[in-house]
């Protein structure tokens, strides 16, 4: 018998476990930093760039030396040199000179402008300004991009490539991360063979697994495949008790729902406290938790389509909630291209198509995987909803 849960009351489950949180913490260089988590905010050492430049080519000149300034009556300057890239100006420029910047170049001081050198005319040692330019114009001041003492990135934050330049650029080469959370993955079912294999009929190969360790590792966690254990629950108990003992959390692939050869909930009675049996969505009823002295156990569907939205949709959560994670749903809205009915009672997680912004259900059994090469995202359609009609706006999960 399935004891099931709604997911609002799987969320609420998960908020409360307080063992989700406790991970430790390690200071990391930020070459290896890609896809971990802060586990503190990182707060600026300094201004960036950290000097007035000009963001063109041109001419560092004052401002009011330019006022009024035309093609037919344009600013005569004398030009006092080049300002060289990478280093200090030599120059203080007073009323009427200019000097010559490249883009990035420091500005002078005395200087408080740039003049485009497209509105410019270069004659021997003067320069002649043909269009006005206001005080800051063509300028990147020195605390443009990032203030000093200002909070750049959150505790939370997966850091992606963008953080690790900007990271980089104020000269911060140290994080201090969330540990990776260690996932244990078995696969089970006498029907499974490797993917390395041959698969005489009526075999079938090991999907589950692999997409669970790609997919742990893309969540920034390290992935640990214990292989295909088939259906014996002495078998299956050992290489769960190994798992359990070297990972933070075992995933369970096949085996969880209520049949004679479903053994997931025997295991997980062994090792520790079963938290629900049952989740209210389809695909994916047949999910199961337990708590085994602060790790633990998650039985997933063993048919591929139901896996991965039980992945998507509730272990990424787990994942999300231990790490702390700041979280931005990627959406899109789009309009519903057909008609579609469901029965009332189960949440439901379609894998759709969209098309020039028509979206458009993906059919298939929850025995199937190829849909999930296919599609471009899901839509939720709550529990108490019979269906979408054709020109619906909705929401696509990417």
């Amino acid at each position: 018998m399935l004891k099931v849960i709604t997911l609002e009351e799987f969320i609420k489950l998960i908020e409360n476990i307080k063992e989700l949180q406790e991970l430790q913490e390690e200071i990391i260089d930020i070459d290896r930093i890609y896809n971990r988590v802060l586990s503190k905010d990182i707060i600026s050492p300094c201004d960036l760039p950290g000097f007035n430049r000009s963001s063109v080519d041109g001419y560092a000149v004052k401002a009011n030396d330019t006022y009024l300034c035309s093609d037919s009556m344009p600013s005569v300057l004398k030009l006092l040199g080049e300002v060289k890239i990478g280093e200090i100006p030599p120059f203080v420029i007073s009323e009427g000179e200019a000097v010559y910047i490249p883009t990035g170049g420091m500005l002078p001081s005395g200087a408080d402008a740039v003049v485009m050198i497209e509105d410019s005319e270069d004659a021997f040692n003067e320069v002649l300004i043909n269009k006005p330019v206001a005080k800051g114009e063509n300028l990147v001041m020195s605390d443009e991009d990032v203030v000093k003492n200002e909070v750049l990135l959150k505790k939370g934050t997966t850091i992606k490539p963008h953080h690790i330049g900007v990271l980089a650029g104020i000269g911060v080469t140290e994080v201090c991360v969330k540990e990776k959370i260690k996932i244990g993955i078995v696969s089970t079912g006498d029907e499974l063979v490797s993917p390395y294999s041959s698969c005489p009929v009526p075999k079938v190969r090991d999907i589950n697994g692999f997409y669970l360790k790609s997919a742990v590792e893309e969540d920034g966690c390290e992935g640990r495949y214990y292989g295909i254990v088939s259906d014996n629950k002495e078998k299956l108990n050992e290489v769960v008790k190994v798992a359990l003992n070297e990972n933070n959390i075992v995933l369970i692939s096949g085996g969880s729902s209520a049949g004679n050869k479903d053994f997931t909930i025997d295991i997980m009675e062994r090792h520790g406290k079963v938290l629900f049996h049952g989740l209210a969505i389809k695909p994916g009823k047949p999910t199961l938790m337990s708590e085994c002295n602060g790790k633990y156990i998650i039985g997933l569907p063993g048919h591929p389509l139901s896996c991965a939205v039980v992945y998507k949709f509730i272990v990424k959560k787990i994942l999300d909630k231990m790490y702390g994670r700041i979280t931005d749903d990627i959406n899109t809205e789009g309009t519903m291209g057909v008609n579609y009915h469901k029965a009332r009672g189960r949440e439901e997680y379609l894998p759709v198509k969209i098309e020039e912004g028509v979206i458009y259900p993906l059919y298939a059994k929850s025995s199937a995987i190829s849909v999930l090469s296919k599609a471009d995202g899901f839509i939720k359609l709550p529990r108490d909803c019979e269906g979408i009609e054709k020109g619906e706006k909705i929401i696509v999960m990417r």
